[in-house]
C-alpha cells in the first residue's frame, strides 16, 4: 500500500471506513486540488458503483490531479470507498476533513496489528 493513502478501520456491520491522506502528498497539491481530491473520494463513495468502476474513475481523477499511484493502491482504495456506507477522510495528523470527527486514526486502531519485522510471526501478510 502506498504511503499516500492509508485505508483504515472498517466496521463490518455498516462498512464505515477511514481513508488517511499523507501530508507529503497533500503538500504537492494546492488548496483547490485538495478540495477536489476530498470531493472526488466522497462522491465516488456515494456513487453506488462497483469497485472496478470506481477504480477506473478514481485512477483517472488522481492522474488529472497529478497524483500517480500504483494500480493496486487505486484498486484497494476504490474497494474500500465503494463499499463504505460512511466515509471519513482524515490527515495523517488526525485532522478530519470529511465525516465523523470521532473516526480519526487517533481514536481508532486499525484491525491489522503487526510489526515491521518480516521474520515476526505476528506480521500480517497484507494490510
Amino acid at each position: 500500500m502506498s504511503d499516500s493513502f492509508q485505508p483504515g478501520h472498517e466496521h463490518a456491520e455498516s462498512r464505515d471506513a477511514i481513508v488517511t491522506l499523507s501530508t507529503p502528498m497533500l503538500e504537492q497539491l494546492d488548496e483547490r486540488q485538495r478540495r477536489i481530491l476530498v470531493n472526488d473520494l466522497v462522491e465516488l463513495s456515494q456513487s453506488g458503483r462497483d469497485p472496478h468502476a470506481v477504480s477506473e474513475i478514481l485512477g483517472e481523477r488522481l492522474s488529472k490531479l497529478g497524483i500517480e499511484q500504483p494500480q493496486h493502491v487505486v484498486d484497494r482504495l476504490s474497494e474500500n470507498i465503494a463499499q463504505a456506507t460512511n466515509l471519513t477522510i482524515s490527515l495523517d495528523d488526525g485532522t478530519v476533513l470529511h465525516g465523523d470527527p470521532s473516526w480519526s486514526p487517533a481514536t481508532h486502531d486499525t484491525d491489522v496489528k503487526g510489526t515491521e519485522d518480516p521474520e515476526n510471526g505476528e506480521r500480517p501478510t497484507y494490510s
